[in-house]
């Protein structure tokens, strides 16, 4: 309470600019609530075997961060780190000592205040350098979408409970933010940027719905998806975002998001695209991705060779998923772009993935030399599109770095 009434009284007293060069602060969440529509949540880390002995879990203790800074402007931002959806991905891999999801947080107030992209303050370039900026981890393999615990197991080995509670985490955050401009700020938001990366871009475009409800309708919109483009095939469809799938996805679906994840794999990602754009008119939709992305190539290799994970680094395998990845993501993007006004992409070249959490951001150009920053500076703060740099725009001849 008394930092509460600081801030009241620090914020009236010299005005929205004055907490803006605050460091990032961390925010315990993992004490279970019921959220305002009677749901009970249990947030969580995944409580993944810890390695070496794997003898037992890891911590669950889920906590999210914020940064303090104009809170008519506002920045949420979900973090990326892979994903697990089945017995070798979840357990096994961390087993072998390489994990393919992160299942603790990682991340700390001194490595956030360091961090490049848009969470650098210091840069004349960043659209966001004084917003309130709330920054959501990801621990649970559920790319931000689930409220289940699954139990899994590996030969000659105990079997393990995963904690998929993404959803459930990304709420608690949502009921803070909820509860901070009710109670300190004494008004919502007048600008609000909904962005993630990797994992993050899809947490962020499945959460819109729940933040644009705690929104009035006046508040200006965007959401930015950064290298999160779902291409994906049916066994993992079956197996993670079907009502039965391990995650629970839909025990958290959004009515707006029902029709596209019922859609199928081949659909989804377009689907998801068009529900958004078409049930949120005043908000602005923009994704980037580079055309090889090398980690989303990785990720949708394994899904089609699940139970051989001998061939999930395989060069040759890696090659022939590239060729199909490329091929279908771009697709994507120019259907959704095609059937949606409000929606934009970028299409950079090269293999690397993301670039709103360092300084690639300030430089990524291979796009029709149109600069990345430059273009989401755009989609955020110029009224009109017509004539801006926030179009669609992809690398043509020239897509391998």
């Amino acid at each position: 309470l008394l930092k509460v009434a600081v801030v009241i009284l620090v914020y009236l007293a010299l005005g929205p600019q004055a907490l803006a060069n605050d460091g990032w602060q961390q925010v315990d969440a993992s004490a279970p609530f019921v959220d305002r529509n009677g749901v009970a949540r249990f947030p969580s880390c995944s409580g993944a075997p810890e390695p070496p002995s794997f003898a037992t879990p890891s911590p669950t203790e889920f906590s999210f961060f914020y940064r303090t800074g104009n809170p008519r402007k506002l920045l949420i931002a979900f973090d990326g780190g892979g994903a697990c959806w089945d017995s070798l991905t979840c357990l096994g891999s961390v087993v072998a000592g390489d994990p393919v999801y992160d299942p603790v947080i990682d991340e700390t107030p001194a490595n956030l205040d360091a961090a490049g992209g848009l969470g650098d303050r210091g840069n004349p370039d960043n659209p966001v350098t004084d917003y309130f900026q709330v920054f959501i981890p990801y621990c649970t393999g559920d790319l931000h979408t689930g409220s289940r615990d699954t139990e899994y197991a590996l030969p000659g080995l105990e079997k393990r409970t995963i904690h998929h509670r993404g959803y459930d985490n990304v709420v608690a955050v949502l009921e803070w933010l909820a509860d901070y401009y009710t109670q300190v700020v004494g008004q919502p938001p007048g600008e609000v940027l909904v962005t993630g990366a990797s994992a993050g871009g899809y947490g962020a475009l499945f959460a819109y719905p729940a933040i644009d409800e705690l929104l009035p309708w006046w508040t200006r919109k965007r959401a930015f998806s950064d290298s999160a483009n779902g291409i994906i095939n049916q066994d993992f469809f079956d197996r993670a975002l079907t009502p039965e799938g391990v995650w629970g996805v839909w025990d958290n679906m959004p009515a707006q998001l029902a029709n596209a994840f019922a859609s199928g794999p081949d659909t989804l990602s377009i689907a998801l695209n068009q529900s958004l754009a078409w049930s949120y008119p005043r908000t602005r939709f923009g994704q980037y991705t580079r055309a090889f992305d090398a980690v989303q190539i990785f990720y949708l290799n394994i899904a089609k060779n699940l139970n051989s994970p001998e061939l999930w680094a395989d060069p040759t395998q890696l090659l022939v998923t590239a060729l199909e990845w490329s091929v279908k993501a771009r697709a994507s993007m120019l259907i959704s772009a095609l059937t949606s006004f409000n929606y934009r992409f970028y299409l950079g070249s090269g293999f690397a993935h993301t670039a709103i959490a360092d300084n690639s951001l300030y430089m990524e150009e291979s796009a029709q030399d149109i600069r990345l920053i430059d273009w989401l500076d755009d989609m955020i703060n110029r009224r009109f599109p017509f004539g801006s740099d926030w179009r669609n725009v992809a690398c043509l001849s020239n897509c391998l770095p």
